[in-house]
């Protein structure tokens, strides 16, 4: 018995709602009632925040219970509810992949390292600006001392001279040294200029270092699970009746992940890694080891193809992205214009403008896979590895995994949408990357 169903009422789905039945149902909601679909509609951004907080309690297995029992105001999260946008945009990846992929965090972390060498590269920069200055300031000083020297020289041509300097002799000598002494404690020691630079470049080092141990950390975590999960049948029988329930076990748990953000796709990106390491290992047991050479040199194409892929779909989307601010400042330009030989040249319409805004939705989204994709790949092929080359085990135990490493891949390779639910998908995905740039560009 709950005291309120309004949450439900939201979603449109029952009190007694599976996890998975209540993320479906979010996500339907989300699509049917986004803003950016509902333009005409004055409250669409409300229904839209309702959605995302009814979700927001309802996903969340401890403010469930406490809706359930006390009501929305004993359901509220620790930090408050998420802005609807912004809590849209975090469902980007799927988060039910984090137990075989772990946490996406490359572009973000070469994110942090470009801004890291860019902060370097501005202290560098003003740190020469300061001793061009210094040494120019030198100049001028040591200019002014030789055109003083030329004064005292010719004020004193055709006097006598004696061996005993004057006091005003002395006085120009104890003022020089002292010059050379304020210059001398003005300017920092080479020792301190070391440590300034020292201290820059440990940011950059350390932000690499956490990255490094994360990773490890992150490899060591996936492998445990990748080998539990494979255990369910090399520590079987292993028979046929034992390989076909594995295969179904992993082909429901397989459904439910393609309707994640990109779900087919990492799926799909998965079981290729899987199937691919497997059969280089099983080759590698052969004679001489010779046809999983070949197969390793035929995977190593394939990365190499893949770094291609992502810096292309990267480099296509800033480029539209560059092409989309022309147009809005020649939109915004109130004057006419015109090209070089003087003609008169037509400004974009807001449907151009429009249609160019969703190329580039299009073209972020595709870069942002790419992106992903790529970290995936890496962690995926270190794991396998790690999980195949386990010298800890009898080697028959690792031709058990690489086989069930292979059925499995075959499972998530092999898995489809219908017409109806990649529709379904490729709309949600194309939300959450708006969502995801209207974000960036805060």
């Amino acid at each position: 018995m709950v005291v309120d169903t309004a949450y439900y009422d939201t979603l449109e789905v029952s009190v007694t709602a599976t996890p998975v039945e209540i993320k479906k149902a979010y996500r339907k909601m989300s699509i049917k009632m986004h803003p950016d679909k509902n333009r005409d509609d004055p409250n669409a951004t409300e229904k839209f925040q309702e959605i995302s907080e009814a979700y927001q309690v309802l996903s969340d297995e401890t403010l469930r219970a406490k809706y359930d029992k006390f009501g929305k105001e004993s359901a509220v999260p620790n930090e408050g509810f998420e802005d609807a946008d912004e809590y849209f945009a975090m469902i980007f990846g799927g988060e039910a992949f984090v137990s075989y992929i772990g946490e996406l965090s490359l572009l973000k972390d070469l994110q942090k390292s470009a801004e890291l060498n860019e902060e370097q590269e501005k202290k560098e920069k003003e740190e020469k600006e300061k001793e061009k200055e210094r040494l120019k300031s030198e100049e001028e000083k040591e200019k002014k001392k030789g055109d003083d020297n030329i004064s005292g020289t010719s004020a004193a041509t055709g006097q006598n001279t004696t061996k005993e300097s004057t006091p005003l002799q002395l006085h120009s000598s104890e003022h020089a040294a002292t010059e050379a002494q304020s210059d001398h404690t003005d300017k920092p020691s080479t020792e301190e200029v070391k440590n300034e630079e020292t201290k820059e470049k440990s940011k950059l080092q350390e932000h690499e270092e956490e990255m490094r141990k994360k990773r490890e950390e992150t490899i060591t975590t996936l492998s445990k699970k990748l080998i539990e999960r494979l255990s369910l049948l090399t520590e079987s029988e292993n028979d046929t009746a034992c390989q076909d329930a594995f295969k179904e076990k992993f082909q429901i748990e397989a459904n439910l992940l393609k309707m994640e953000s990109f779900g087919l796709d990492i799926l799909h990106t998965i079981g290729k890694v899987y199937c691919t390491k497997a059969q280089i290992y099983l080759d590698s047991q052969q004679l001489f080891g010779i046809p999983g050479f070949f197969t390793s040199m035929k995977a190593k194409g394939g990365i190499v193809m893949d770094t291609f892929r992502t810096v292309s779909s990267a480099l296509d989307a800033q480029s539209t992205m560059q092409e989309l601010q022309k147009w809005q400042e020649m939109k915004a330009n109130p004057d006419e214009l015109r090209n070089e030989k003087g003609e008169i040249v037509e400004k974009p319409t807001d449907e151009e403008i429009a249609q160019l805004e969703k190329l580039l939705m299009g073209k972020v989204l595709n870069a942002a896979w790419h992106g992903n994709k790529y970290e995936i790949q890496s962690t995926l092929r270190d794991v396998c590895d790690k999980v195949l080359g386990d010298k800890s085990e009898p080697k028959d135990k690792r031709i058990q995994r690489a086989n069930a490493l292979m059925l499995l891949g075959k499972v998530f390779v092999n898995t489809t949408r219908s017409k109806v639910e990649q529709e379904e998908a490729q709309l949600f995905e194309e939300l959450v990357a708006e969502a995801t740039q209207k974000k960036q560009n805060k």
